[in-house]
């Protein structure tokens, strides 16, 4: 699964999206730097569906 976001560090609000993707279990894939614009670099976080461990969506 993967999920586009707002890169960690542009803005406030979108760091805590980070951080709940990643406490769900998601891993950073990459950065599009113009996929939307300059100033919003658009963040890929992807994760298998097969995942065995445990999730802590916080």
């Amino acid at each position: 699964m993967q999920v586009k976001t707002v890169k960690m560090g542009m803005y406030e609000d979108y760091d805590r999206t980070n951080l709940f993707y990643i406490g769900c279990g998601f891993k950073e894939f990459e950065v599009f730097p113009l996929l939307w614009d300059e100033a919003n670099l658009c963040q890929i976080y992807v994760m298998s569906l097969n995942f065995q461990g445990e999730r802590k969506c916080t």
